[in-house]
């Protein structure tokens, strides 16, 4: 015992030493990372919602945008009431589906009439670069522009009477996710309307 003993003192800086090293690293560097990650969170969102609003602004000229939470008979869902001087401009919806190598984030404007009035695709990041990723051109996006709900994708030789949409070349999923973002924030604009102005029918004007 005594040999074992005189043995760790002979040799204490060799054994401990890394002991306290590795100890030091596993306490120190998480809470590092733990303290970054408090100090940036609520820069992170601040940020977010600076774009967010940013986006927003491109979609309908407005002067606020008032976030509001709607109780669905789904699902409850949230969106933005766009207005300019006290006078509602439109509405805003954040709705995201499946595509071809995940969920593919959408925001789209719609106006008082129940119309798409602008689209922006916030996230298509997982789908196929060159292929998928091309859902967010606006010679594919800009398509959805007046539509209405229920819009379906075609491969080729839309009919903008029929509600139809070209889907991007190779990319039909990405297309078809897409479109199925924007036909929930139609739906989800549908609900709203009815329920606010007593379950009457959503007029689509021809303007």
């Amino acid at each position: 015992m005594s040999k074992f003993i005189g043995f760790l003192k002979s040799n204490v800086n060799d054994i401990f030493k890394p002991i306290l090293v590795l100890f030091a690293i596993c306490i120190v560097i998480p809470l590092a990372l733990s303290l970054t990650n408090e100090l940036t969170a609520e820069r992170i969102i601040k940020l977010q919602g600076k774009n967010e609003k940013a986006t927003m602004s491109k979609l309908i000229k407005a002067d606020e945008f008032e976030e509001y939470t709607f109780t669905g008979k789904k699902e409850n869902f949230d969106l933005y009431i766009a207005t300019e001087d006290g006078d509602v401009k439109g509405y805003i919806f954040k709705t995201s589906a499946k595509g071809y190598g995940g969920e593919v984030s959408v925001m789209t404007a719609i106006d008082t009439n129940g119309k798409v009035k602008e689209v922006s695709i916030l996230d298509a990041s997982n789908e196929t670069p060159g292929l998928g990723q091309n859902v967010t051109k606006e010679n594919f996006y800009s398509q959805f522009m007046k539509k209405i709900k229920d819009i379906t994708v075609v491969k080729n030789s839309a009919i903008d009477e029929n509600n139809e949409v070209n889907a991007v070349t190779g990319a039909t999923i990405s297309s078809k996710a897409v479109t199925s973002a924007v036909n929930k924030a139609l739906a989800n604009f549908e609900e709203y309307s009815n329920a606010i102005f007593k379950d009457t029918e959503v007029e689509y004007s021809e303007e």
